[in-house]
C-alpha cells in the first residue's frame, strides 16, 4: 500500500499522540486531527514523522559512512560490472532456511496490505515494502523512528527488519513497537548480528545470540515460528580477519594483505553452504534470523 493511501485510511499516525493525520495542502504538511502538531513533507511526498526532528537530523549527519554509502552516486556504482563482480566474490551465502523464510513472508502478501521495512533503504528488497528510515535516503518512503513507529495500533500486515536492531539504543522498545503496530497473526522477519565487529551507522549498541534474539521477541509477546542462522561461521572468520587487517595493520601492509585475504576469503566463503545446514551453525553465526508472529 502506498504512503498516500496509508494517510487517507488513517494508518499513518502521529508518532507522539497516535492521532490520525490530514494533509494541509496550503503548507504542504500533515496536521494531527487536533491541529496541535505539524509534520513536513520532503520532496513533496515523503512525510517526516519524527517526534524530535533536530535530534534525528544530528544522528544522520554524525554517520559519514552511512551518508557516503547511501549517497545516490554510490548506489549508481553498484550497477556497473566491476561492482557486480565484487558483489559476487563477497556474497554472504545466506542460509537456505533464512531465504525461504523471507520468501514465505510475502507469499500471500498483496499491494493492498501494509508491508513495512523498519530501517529500510536505500534499496527496496521487495516491491510491496514501505521503507521507513530515520534519514531521508534514496528509496525511503517515510522518515520515522523505529522507537516510535508512526503507525496506528494493529495496522501493519508484515514487518521486515534486516541488520537494524544492533544500531538502536533501545531495541526492546523498538520490538515492542513492532508488536503494537502488527495486526493479529501479522508476521515479522528480523535478522540481527551475533559475531560481527563494531560497525557504527553511526552507532553500534548490541549483538545477539540466537537465544537472546528469540528472547527479545518472546518477552514482548511474539510467537516464534522459525529461527536459525542467517549468515554463517565462515563469513565470521573472513570478515573479522579482514577487519583486523584493515584496522590494525599499518599502511601499505593493510592494503596488500587485505587484498590477499580478500582472495582467500572468496575461496572459502562457500563453505557456509554446507555449515549453515548444521544445527550448531548458530554457535558461530555472523547473523541470526527469526520469523515472529503476533498471536490473535
Amino acid at each position: 500500500m502506498d504512503v498516500k493511501t496509508q494517510i487517507e485510511k488513517g494508518i499513518l499516525r502521529c508518532p507522539v499522540t497516535r492521532e490520525c493525520l490530514r494533509p494541509d495542502y496550503e503548507t504542504g504538511s500533515l496536521l494531527t486531527e487536533g491541529g496541535q502538531r505539524r509534520y513536513p513533507f520532503l520532496r513533496g511526498n515523503i512525510p517526516v514523522l519524527l517526534s524530535d526532528i533536530p535530534c534525528c537530523e544530528d544522528y544522520v549527519r554524525s554517520s559519514e559512512r552511512m551518508l557516503r554509502e547511501y549517497a545516490p552516486e554510490s548506489l549508481e556504482k553498484k550497477k556497473n560490472r566491476l561492482h557486480r563482480l565484487k558483489s559476487c566474490l563477497t556474497q554472504d551465502y545466506r542460509s537456505k532456511d533464512s531465504r525461504e523464510a523471507f520468501e514465505e513472508l510475502f507469499r500471500f502478501a498483496t499491494e493492498e496490505e501494509v508491508c513495512l521495512s523498519v530501517g529500510g533503504g536505500p534499496e527496496r528488497v521487495h516491491p510491496f515494502l514501505t521503507n521507513l528510515n530515520i534519514g531521508p535516503f534514496p528509496n525511503v518512503d517515510v522518515v520515522g523512528d523505529a522507537h516510535a513507529l508512526p503507525y496506528g495500533n494493529e495496522t501493519v500486515d508484515v514487518i521486515y527488519c534486516d541488520a537494524v536492531l544492533e544500531h538502536l539504543s533501545n531495541p526492546i522498545h523498538a520490538v515492542r513497537e513492532m508488536h503494537r503496530v502488527l495486526k493479529p497473526e501479522g508476521r515479522a522477519f528480523v535478522s540481527t548480528p551475533f559475531l560481527q565487529a563494531y560497525h557504527g551507522y553511526p552507532h553500534h549498541y548490541h549483538n545477539f545470540t540466537l537465544t537472546g534474539h528469540r528472547q527479545l521477541f518472546t518477552q514482548q509477546g511474539f510467537r516464534i515460528d522459525a529461527a536459525g542462522t542467517c549468515v554463517g561461521p565462515t563469513w565470521v572468520i573472513v570478515s573479522l580477519v579482514s577487519t583486523y587487517i584493515t584496522t590494525y595493520f599499518p599502511r601499505p601492509f593493510n592494503v596488500v594483505f587485505g587484498k590477499i585475504w580478500g582472495l582467500i576469503g572468496a575461496g572459502i566463503r562457500p563453505l557456509d553452504k554446507v555449515l549453515n545446514r548444521r544445527e550448531d551453525s548458530h554457535i558461530m553465526a555472523s547473523t541470526t534470523f527469526l520469523v515472529a508472529s503476533k498471536s490473535s
